[in-house]
């Protein structure tokens, strides 16, 4: 089992109602190894992975606990749930305070070394010729993998033959994007960004495995004098950003070849794996500050 939490950006909320506090979180989970597929073992989960339990405080107060939840399955989504839990006063007070930031962390959005993280997960459709299992894509799909840059290595990739007759099917694809804002003074040199952009990361980078987050670039703008705020892309891929794609002849036909233990079935007779993006390089570099969040 690989269960992932993901706590829904902006999904916090606080208000008051009656003189009393409440409060919500709202969670989106799933297991990448073996799918969930009904609510009581989403709620098997709780207290673990990240995921609230019956009475914990909400972040920042001691004042509201965890009383309530629902879980209800994403829509369009079979194996993606979305958990939201409402927090109620459970003692005295009502006042929420944030927690005090780190001695050395910069809370003024306008002040150089100021950073900000935000991230949004999304799932999407593509096309596969083959099924394979995560440890496998883990092991050869990283940056030492035997098909760490795809073509050309013309290595076929092997798994389960899911296509029929060289016709692929679809599988949902998981990626998510963040974007780490940073404010810092001095002279604006785009030119030191254009060599990461569009590389991938070489060593293990926001807790992912090397090869599979990509620097899509960034927007600047400047806030002061000599002062600018710079809003860097990454995206992560459980792919490494690769794509299925089997041979073809001269015409585009795919070749194809029998479906074992399936007499008159065919599949694609090889398939392998499209990498546009073969330079690594280390995403930590691009700023200092990176090392506070990554």
């Amino acid at each position: 089992m690989s269960v992932y939490v993901v706590e829904q950006l902006g999904s916090r909320s606080v208000s008051r109602t009656q003189g009393k506090l409440k409060a919500t979180r709202t969670f989106h989970v799933w297991d990448d190894a073996t799918p969930l597929t009904t609510p009581n073992s989403i709620s098997q989960l709780f207290g673990s992975n990240g995921l609230p339990y019956f009475g914990e405080p909400f972040p920042g107060t001691t004042s509201l606990g965890a009383t309530d939840w629902s879980i209800a399955r994403v829509e369009g989504q079979s194996d993606l749930w979305s958990v939201t839990w409402e927090y109620q006063e459970v003692s005295g007070g009502g006042t929420i305070s944030p927690p005090p930031p780190a001695p050395d962390e910069v809370t003024d959005a306008a002040v150089n070394g100021y950073i900000e993280v935000n991230a949004s997960l999304s799932a999407s459709h593509i096309d596969v010729f083959r099924s394979i299992d995560r440890a496998t894509i883990i092991a050869q799909c990283s940056t030492n993998g035997r098909h760490a840059l795809g073509i050309p290595d013309q290595f076929d990739i092997g798994g389960t033959r899911v296509d029929s007759g060289g016709h692929p099917v679809s599988f949902i694809l998981r990626q998510f994007e963040v974007n780490i804002t940073l404010v810092r003074e001095g002279r604006f040199q785009p030119r030191n960004l254009l060599s990461f952009v569009w590389k991938r990361n070489r060593t293990a980078f926001l807790d992912c495995e090397p090869g599979s987050v990509i620097y899509c670039g960034c927007s600047v703008n400047r806030i002061g004098e000599r002062k600018f705020q710079y809003n860097h892309k990454f995206v992560y891929d459980q792919f490494f950003h690769m794509r299925q794609v089997p041979s073809r002849d001269m015409n585009g036909e795919v070749f194809l070849a029998p479906l074992p233990n399936v007499p008159g079935s065919s599949c694609a007779e090889t398939v392998r794996f499209v990498q546009p993006f073969p330079d690594l390089t280390e995403l930590r570099n691009i700023d200092s500050l990176f090392l506070k969040v990554t």
